[in-house]
């Protein structure tokens, strides 16, 4: 005979419980117990209170309780509600480590430039963080069982299922109650260390609120549940980028925030169907919160960080009091992330998001960058390329350099060809050459007509006087010769 004990109702007869129980007993105890079916309920009882059989009673008791008692208990007690995302059971250790990677920035590519040893086996490390949730609850809860309460089970023909389900029915009870009292208590924990955005809504929840109120938070929580889904450091705790898929969605309500909203209209506002914003919709007493003002926190199923490392009971025979002791172990984690977005809907202000930017103080000096063999060039040829670079500071300030060009004085000098050795030719400056022209990543292209000697390359930023706060442009400026003279066209234009 075989007995599903996970939909064993409490109305079983004893014959079947205790025959179950024999079926997947020792060797030893068939031997000394007979089946209740063939040799009936009343001799199997009095073989198991036999003094002498004592050894085989111990073994009964300990299979009604931990192979019956605690699945009938489970099935039949108060379950918390937000045990549904827990994480299974920890395995191997007792932590779980939670990491989060950021963003990366972004540079400009350009083909003509030459990226050096910096660009191609520099690091460029993104940021990360790092979370470790650790076993942070041990509890355990006794029950004891002596022979005067199983006896008075085996007088009623269906008592040995009551009796399990009212022996594990305060331990599993209790050990639920807690485990929901301390999954709550995270969520005054998470606002203390800055973790939840705070979105204003009417006081729905309150006696007497009207129609127009509930639209109201409707229509916050429909943007928001929007917001979510794009990459955003505002709506976590770890300020890290972050997003929400809708799949992922819940809605952790008050009883009175919930009965004031239209189901329908909220599954709307996660753009779900009726049916589904029922599993989403987690109702927590209002003061479980434990946050003034707070009526709903739109969060995902990630955010709690729950899971087993140890769920087991153990036994104890007591000789002085001829009872049994019985042990209900419950070791988790019980942890919140704060690499998901959360944000909850309350009475008070919304947060005023401010970006901090960080403005320059002042600008490097202008620089010519090595060339493709590694040597920092003095001059550049007509046709040719030189590459310049100019750093501001500090260097994490928002504002980059931005780049112009002008045709410059050159020293004057002799030229060779053309004209003969030893004329002196002054520098005359020319309008430059269509084919001359600054990239914004200070690359100086010389047109092959160019017709001026030199050219100044200028890096421009807007700094702020840290003294006053007033803006004003910086500059710094290099000029570099041109070494050869520029190509004629012809005809001439």
């Amino acid at each position: 005979m075989s007995l599903d004990v996970s939909v064993l109702p409490t109305d079983v007869p004893n014959s079947e419980i205790l025959d179950a129980i024999r079926n997947e007993s020792s060797s030893d105890y068939q031997n000394r117990i007979p089946s209740a079916d063939k040799a009936g309920v009343a001799q199997t009882i009095q073989n198991l209170m036999d003094p002498a059989n004592r050894r085989w009673k111990n073994e009964f008791i300990d299979a009604l309780v931990n192979r019956i008692g605690l699945t009938i208990a489970r099935s039949n007690s108060w379950t918390n509600p937000l045990a549904t995302f827990k994480r299974g059971m920890l395995e191997y250790g007792n932590t779980i480590e939670e990491i989060q990677v950021g963003l990366l920035k972004a540079h400009n590519y350009d083909a003509d430039r030459d990226y050096m040893e910096g660009t191609l086996f520099g690091r460029e490390r993104p940021e990360v963080q790092t979370n470790f949730h650790t076993v942070n609850r041990q509890d355990f809860y006794k029950v004891t069982v002596n022979e005067a309460m199983l006896n008075r089970a085996f007088l009623d023909p269906n008592g040995l299922s009551g009796f399990v389900n009212m022996l594990m029915e305060a331990p599993s009870n209790s050990d639920s109650w807690d485990e929901f009292l301390l999954t709550t208590s995270l969520f005054a924990e998470y606002e203390s260390n800055g973790g939840f955005y705070h979105a204003n809504i009417p006081d729905v929840a309150a006696n007497g609120s009207t129609e127009s109120q509930a639209k109201t938070a409707l229509r916050k929580m429909r943007s928001m549940a929007d917001t979510l889904k794009f990459l955003s450091t505002k709506y976590n705790a770890a300020r890290m980028p972050s997003f929400a898929s809708a799949d992922d969605l819940i809605l952790l309500t008050s009883p009175e925030f919930n009965a004031a909203i239209d189901v329908e209209a909220l599954a709307g506002a996660f753009n779900v169907d009726k049916a589904t914003m029922h599993g989403r919709v987690i109702p927590i007493p209002k003061e479980n919160f434990g946050i003034d003002g707070c009526q709903a926190i739109m969060t995902t199923k990630d955010f709690f960080v729950i899971a087993d490392k140890l769920f087991e009971s153990t036994s104890q025979w007591n000789p002085a009091s001829l009872s049994n002791n019985y042990f209900l172990h419950h070791h988790e984690v019980v942890s919140a992330s704060r690499f998901v977005p959360a944000v909850m809907f309350t009475t008070g202000a919304d947060d005023e998001v401010i970006t901090v930017h960080t403005a320059p103080t002042s600008i490097g000096t202008v620089e010519i960058l090595p060339g493709a063999d590694g040597t920092v060039p003095t001059t550049v040829a007509h046709g040719g390329l030189i590459a310049f670079a100019a750093d501001v500071v500090p260097a994490d300030a928002d504002q980059a350099v931005q780049w112009t060009i002008a045709a410059a004085d050159g020293a004057d000098r002799d030229l060779e060809g053309d004209e003969p050795t030893g004329v002196v030719v002054e520098s005359v400056i020319y309008p430059l050459s269509s084919g001359t022209f600054i990239t914004q990543s200070g690359v100086v292209h010389i047109g092959l007509d160019e017709r001026n000697d030199a050219v100044a390359v200028t890096a421009t930023t807007v700094v702020i006087d840290p003294s006053d706060g007033i803006a004003y442009d910086l500059s710094e400026s290099l000029t570099v010769l041109i070494s050869d003279v520029p190509l004629t066209q012809w005809p001439a234009l």
